[in-house]
């Protein structure tokens, strides 16, 4: 038999912990250039796969010097039964047909990437296997 006091308790508990799960998931989910400015991993990754793309666009060159533009927000991906991380950015004015998007491996330890759009094929950087390259090219063509 419960009490009347644990119903309330058990309740605010319930909700704390609910709260907490949430804060805890949005905290989790950040852009790329969330990933770029702290995480040092992720950004030196990105530096090497940034020497690959040449020539480089204008867009992106914009993007690499301070992180500041249109980005999506890292999700996670498993191919082959192995975790990743992908985002992309992309010309502002222009991002279906102007789009580079980068594969983390798991803990940002490699990149790979893949710069085109959605009515063009890709142009892969960093050596992606077969499957990555399908999932690069599928998230360009998004």
């Amino acid at each position: 038999m419960r009490s009347r006091l644990s119903s309330p308790l058990a309740l605010s508990l319930a909700v704390a912990l609910v709260i907490l799960a949430g804060a805890a998931l949005a905290a989790d989910t950040e852009f790329l250039f969330d990933a770029l400015h702290g995480r040092t991993p992720y950004r030196a990754s990105w530096d090497k796969l940034m020497k690959l793309v040449q020539p480089t666009p204008d867009w992106l060159v914009a993007f690499n010097r301070n992180f500041d533009g249109v980005a999506s927000q890292i999700t996670i991906l498993t191919i082959d039964d192995k975790p990743y991380e992908i985002s992309f950015v992309c010309k502002p004015t222009d991002c279906a047909e102007h789009k580079f998007v980068v594969l983390f491996g798991a803990n940002g330890e490699h990149a790979y990437g893949a710069l085109g759009g959605k009515d063009n094929d890709p142009a892969f950087f960093g050596d992606p296997s077969q499957v990555e390259q399908d999932a690069l090219t599928k998230a360009v063509k998004d």
